[in-house]
């Protein structure tokens, strides 16, 4: 999973000129298996990039525009996604734990068999992911809440 820093931001440049130009000019961002930590992506056009069985671990990501790519399989501890742009992004079986969300526009975000333990979410926004609902008054929750 060896890649050098100039090379990933090659691929990206081409990848922002590819959607730029609507897929005639540039190429798709194929980013599978390479090695991304701490590396600093602030604000990277990446939409619908293929980033699979990649390591972002301790990445920045904040303001990055994401939406619809494949992450998955991907080692992304503790990146920062704050501001990111994540909608309809496939993150099925994806290590995030310790990562930050906070103002991240996830709808439609597929997180199956991902490991969230200690990330930063708004509450709403998780919910609405797992497709979660209240329970109803008459469930035992609230009979075990009310005093």
């Amino acid at each position: 999973m060896a890649s050098n820093e100039k090379e990933v931001l090659k691929i990206i440049e081409d990848h922002e000129t590819w959607l730029r130009g609507g897929g005639d000019v540039g190429t798709r961002g194929e980013l599978t298996r390479l090695n991304m930590r701490d590396m600093d992506l602030r604000g990277v056009a990446l939409a619908n990039a293929n980033i699979r069985e990649c390591d972002l671990t301790g990445a920045d990501l904040s303001g990055a525009d994401l939406r619809g790519c494949s992450m998955v399989s991907s080692v992304m501890v503790n990146v920062n996604f704050t501001n990111a742009l994540l909608d309809f992004t496939d993150m099925t079986d994806t290590d995030l734990r310790g990562s930050n969300f906070t103002g991240a526009s996830m709808n439609g975000v597929d997180l199956w068999r991902a490991n969230m333990k200690g990330a930063v979410i708004d509450p709403i926004t998780l919910h609405t992911l797992l497709d979660c609902r209240q329970p109803e008054e008459s469930s035992a929750y609230f009979a075990l809440t009310k005093s």
